[in-house]
C-alpha cells in the first residue's frame, strides 16, 4: 500500500479485500482520509461550513490508525471460519436454555440491574470530590 511517499508492507490481501455491505473497508477509510487531507469532499467539491475545518496533509495519527485497521481486518479474516461456525450454531437454537439461566440465578433479571447507572450514590474521592467513572 503506497501512501504519498511512504509504503506500508506487507498488507495481506484479505485485509484489502475485506468488505462490509459490499464496500471495501480499507479503501473507504483511506478514501475519506485522502479527501480530508486535500481539503476536498469525497465528491471532489470544496467543503463549506464546519466541513471545511479539517486536517491538511497526513497527520501521524492517521498512519497509526491505518496500521491498526490493517491489523484488525487481517485478524477478522483469520476468524472467518470460526465466525461462520458460530452463526451456524446460533441457527440451531439457543446455546443456553432459559431453565439453565434461571438455575444459575441470571434470570429473572433483578430490578436493580434494570436501573441506569448513577453517580449520585458514589462516594466522593480526591481533594475536590472528583472521582473516575470507569
Amino acid at each position: 500500500l503506497i501512501v504519498g511517499d511512504g509504503r506500508i508492507s506487507p498488507v495481506p490481501s484479505a485485509a484489502w479485500e475485506f468488505t462490509v455491505g459490499g464496500v471495501r473497508v480499507l479503501e473507504l477509510w483511506f478514501g475519506r482520509r485522502a479527501a480530508a487531507a486535500t481539503g476536498r469532499g469525497p465528491d471532489g467539491a470544496a467543503p463549506d461550513g464546519l466541513d471545511a475545518v479539517g486536517a491538511r496533509g497526513w497527520p501521524r495519527e492517521w498512519t497509526s490508525e491505518l496500521l491498526e485497521l490493517i491489523t484488525v481486518l487481517a485478524l477478522l479474516d483469520a476468524t472467518a471460519g470460526a465466525r461462520q461456525e458460530l452463526w451456524a450454531a446460533l441457527d440451531t437454537g439457543p446455546l443456553i436454555a432459559p431453565a439453565e439461566l434461571r438455575a444459575a440465578g441470571v434470570l429473572p433479571v433483578q430490578p436493580s440491574a434494570r436501573r441506569p447507572a448513577s453517580v449520585l450514590g458514589h462516594q466522593e474521592e480526591g481533594p475536590e470530590g472528583q472521582f473516575a467513572l470507569l
